[in-house]
């Protein structure tokens, strides 16, 4: 992706330094992820309804990219879905380099329903075989990733802070607090640059 390191930093400063306060209206009409039906109270999606609050305020943002999405997202509508996506805390690494971790995306996607004998690649075409089964900051096996610490984990994409409505980008930027919570969201578009 060309000028990534620029659309980042671009990103951060839109966003503001932590901790940053958002009015009620703001935070109400667009930037929470309302609770869609599908997300029932024990289904570990839950809790990034609780943790959002957290992310918004002191969340830092790295690239994410998509491993697999329900194909509805890819089309405009009005349904927030779920998402797989990997991310890493190494922003030395990954800022100005997302496509490399869409490179990690595709080799875990092509792990879908195979038989692994390795129990760790195993694990992720089960993962993502079921679809159904929720992985929250999972570790992708070193050996995928060139040895950077990179984690796969579930998301909800909102529609509301898509450009369009519309999933049309395999890469964004995430936001993530690992020192408060384990969940992580996509930045709403808002922040990012109009030639994003």
């Amino acid at each position: 992706m060309t000028g990534s390191t620029t659309v980042i930093a671009q990103c951060r400063a839109s966003l503001g330094e932590a901790p940053r306060r958002f009015s009620w209206f703001d935070k109400f009409r667009y930037l929470r992820i309302p609770r869609s039906d599908w997300v029932e109270r024990e289904d570990p999606l839950a809790e990034i309804l609780k943790a959002q609050d957290v992310l918004l305020a002191e969340g830092r943002l790295v690239w994410g990219a998509i491993v697999q999405a329900n194909t509805d997202l890819f089309v405009r509508g009005w349904h927030d879905l779920p998402a797989a996506v990997i991310y890493s805390p190494d922003t030395a690494v990954f800022d100005d380099s997302p496509d490399l971790l869409l490179d990690i995306a595709r080799k875990l996607y092509r792990l879908k329903g195979t038989r692994q004998q390795d129990p760790e690649l195993a694990a992720f075409s089960r993962m993502l075989a079921s679809e159904m089964d929720r992985e929250m900051r999972l570790e992708v096996p070193r050996r995928l990733t060139g040895s950077a610490a990179v984690y796969c984990t579930d998301i909800i994409v909102a529609r509301r802070h898509l450009p369009g409505r519309a999933l049309s980008e395999s890469i964004f930027p995430l936001l993530i607090a690992p020192e408060h919570t384990s969940m992580t969201m996509m930045l709403p578009s808002r922040f990012w640059p109009t030639s994003t």
